[in-house]
Parts: C-alpha cells; sequence; structure tokens
C-alpha cells in the first residue's frame, strides 16, 4: 500500500504570481538587510517574545552565501533547506511554462513518493522546539 503524501509544496510553485511575489519579498528584505537598514521583524517574536521555527534563517543563509557554512549551521540547521526552497520558488517563478511545468511534476512525484515537505516541516518544528526547550539560552543570544 502506498502512501500519498502532500504536495503543498508543488502547488505553490504551480503559482507564478505567488512565486513571483514571494521572490521580490525576499529579494527585499535581502537587499535591506545587505544595506544595514532595517527590514521586518518576525511578528511572532515581536508578538510572543518567543523566537519562531525561522529565527535566524535570514542571517544563516546570508553566512551560508559568503560561503561561512559553519556559522550558517551554527544559526540554524535549516539554512541550506531553506536557500534550496527559495531558489526553486525563484526558478520557477522565472522559467517558461514548459519548463517549470516540468519542475513542478518533479517536485510533485518527489512529495507524493517520500513525504519530504512533510518531513522537512516536522523536523523544523522538532529542531525549534528542541532549541527552545533545551538551548534556550544560546537560541536567544544567537538570534535576539
Amino acid at each position: 500500500m502506498q502512501i500519498a503524501f502532500s504536495t503543498a509544496f508543488s502547488r505553490l510553485l504551480e503559482s507564478r504570481p505567488t512565486c513571483l511575489s514571494i521572490t521580490g519579498a525576499i529579494g527585499l528584505h535581502g537587499f535591506l538587510l545587505a544595506l544595514g537598514l532595517p527590514s521586518w521583524q518576525c511578528p511572532i517574536r515581536h508578538g510572543l517574545g518567543l523566537p519562531c521555527p525561522g529565527c535566524g534563517l535570514s542571517r544563516a543563509m546570508i553566512s551560508g552565501f559568503h560561503g561561512d557554512w559553519q556559522q550558517a549551521l551554527l544559526i540554524h540547521a535549516f539554512a541550506p533547506v531553506a536557500i534550496a526552497v527559495i531558489l526553486l520558488i525563484m526558478v520557477s517563478g522565472l522559467l517558461p511554462t514548459g519548463w517549470r511545468g516540468a519542475l513542478v511534476g518533479g517536485v510533485r512525484t518527489l512529495e507524493t513518493h517520500t513525504g519530504i515537505t512533510f518531513f522537512l516541516l516536522t523536523g523544523l518544528l522538532v529542531y525549534w522546539l528542541v532549541r527552545l526547550l533545551f538551548f534556550h539560552d544560546s537560541l536567544y543570544a544567537l538570534v535576539m
């Protein structure tokens, strides 16, 4: 019996306007950070006073883009995954329709057969909870 997992990420990749909007928002955020200007803040961290599962990802990805993968992984272990996801979103938004369809189909097949989206999101939540519960001080020192 085969279990069909969620195809949430491939459904997101199907929508060119969504991909382009996400790409634009990420580009603006990265541009502001690169210039040392303030960008938008994490609403969860500022509203609840707790770092969210993605807190620190921007700085971790910037470290990764600068080639400092040790620092990137120290700040947030999901930085390589986030970079891959962002690149897929950007590519999907910019590819011609036929090629985008092939990309979306490949991602859908991968999601359906492996459950990668489910497992990555579950892993992100577990990683966040472990950091929050057992490494509270170091987490706050890194992201606050």
